[in-house]
């Protein structure tokens, strides 16, 4: 294990004496961090096993007094108390889902490896690689006793390889021990989606990534490489990527592409005739009272991100455009004597808070419940209303429920924390501050 104290020590020194080397600086400061990943990998699977359970013969969850013990981790690993993700989230100014992941690595890689768990508390290896390894042995669908035999086989190469050739040699070494799984991942492997994310530097592009049977992918490629070809052959100028994303896109409407494809499916598909087939899908945008009238005014549109103004034309273009009524968040707040929120009142918080009201989640508020600050209690006036409203997740609300975690909405739409470690934060329109911190 490393020498907490006196190597972080040296390193300290080394990275603030200004006539230290400016290599020796980058080797201090990889060793300060080393440190540190090794430090906050023990703290977090102290944790764990502080506020877990290591018995056998239950099921994949245990409920204690309203909180839930739920296993994260692989094979042979304990179960862990379901708040703990909210914890690190808040304590790492992270989401929720990387914290879980984190907690999920680090407790596969001491319990299942626990030769590279060390290895990587003794600087031998950093700690990022030894976690991908546990990932590889919990991917092949390994169980403990073959998660550990892998281990004992690559660990005398840890410290010794770079990043590239220690994956292959892992995979290599899992191939050798589970070679059955690894077939059975290769024919059946449920790594199979197709997913959208936006582009953070452009709203008008999108980023679309699949994992699809490969055979799939080569004749999809073709049918795209030969649209991109046809829109060429027909006056279209852009570069062979731009023509092949706009091909891509045309696979919406698979009428207009069979169309151009020259598929005998009936007459030629024109564009009035091809935009009846689109799909309904509903987007919301926000526009500010001066989006309209400034140049470069800016909007919000959800699950995509800021754009300008003069861009949603390209953002919604081939959509039908459904029309809400504007909302004004401010001025008498609405309210109504029963549990049900009103359609009215949900959109009020949606638009004021748009994320989850927990520290720098980004889950977008339309996606969670609404949660009432004080719960609610049958009989008393007013209590739906948004001050007393806000978007949490269902793990957030169960631990404010069950976990001593305290919510208290001071104004509307400001909230503080205070979690069941001691944490305390502040969440309001910008954002989290950590008010934790009392050195």
């Amino acid at each position: 294990m490393f020498e907490l104290f006196s190597d972080g020590l040296a390193a300290l020194q080394a990275l603030a004496d200004p006539a230290t080397p400016g290599i020796e600086q980058v080797r201090a400061a990889e060793r300060l961090r080393a440190i540190a990943d090794a430090a906050q990998a023990r703290a977090i699977t102290g944790l764990a096993e502080g506020v877990g359970w290591t018995g056998e013969g239950m099921g994949t969850e245990y409920d204690e007094i309203g909180r839930r013990l739920v296993r994260i981790g692989a094979d042979g690993t304990p179960l862990i108390d379901e708040t703990l993700p909210l914890e690190i989230a808040a304590a790492r100014h992270t989401s929720v889902g990387s914290a879980t992941l984190l907690i999920r690595d680090l407790v596969n890689l001491k319990t299942r490896n626990p030769e590279t768990w060390q290895a990587a508390q003794e600087g031998l290896v950093p700690q990022w690689q030894a976690q991908r390894i546990a990932q590889a042995c919990v991917s092949f669908g390994l169980d403990h006793a073959e998660s550990a035999q892998v281990e004992h086989i690559v660990n005398r190469s840890l410290g010794h390889v770079g990043y590239g050739r220690l994956m292959n040699l892992v995979r290599a070494t899992i191939m050798q021990v589970a070679p059955d799984k690894v077939r059975q991942l290769s024919q059946f492997t449920q790594a199979r989606y197709v997913a959208t994310r936006p582009d953070h530097l452009d709203a008008g592009t999108t980023r679309l990534e699949a994992a699809i049977d490969t055979a799939d992918a080569v004749f999809l490629d073709a049918t795209i490489d030969r649209l991109a070809d046809l829109l060429g052959e027909q006056g279209d100028d852009r570069v062979k990527d731009h023509r092949r994303a706009a091909a891509l896109g045309m696979l919406a409407t698979p009428a207009v592409a069979l169309s151009m494809l020259g598929a005998q499916t009936g007459p030629k598909i024109t564009a009035q005739i091809a935009a009846t087939a689109l799909p309904t899908t509903q987007v919301f945008v926000h526009l500010g009272p001066d989006a309209l009238d400034d140049d470069g005014g800016v909007a919000r549109v959800e699950k995509i991100g800021p754009a300008l103004v003069e861009r949603l034309g390209q953002i919604l273009g081939h959509s039908r455009i459904r029309l809400t009524p504007v909302i004004h968040v401010g001025g008498p707040e609405p309210l109504v004597d029963a549990y049900e929120i009103p359609q009215s009142i949900r959109e009020q918080v949606i638009q004021r808070d748009a994320w989850e009201v927990f520290p720098y989640s980004s889950r977008p508020a339309r996606n969670q419940d609404l949660d009432h600050t004080v719960p609610y209690r049958p009989g008393r006036p007013g209590q739906t209303r948004p001050s007393n409203l806000g978007p949490l997740s269902r793990r957030v609300h169960r631990a404010k429920t069950h976990a001593h975690f305290d919510l208290v909405q001071t104004e509307p739409g400001v909230f503080w924390w205070r979690t069941g470690e001691g944490q305390v934060f502040r969440i309001g329109p910008d954002g989290t501050t950590d008010y934790s911190d009392t050195s």
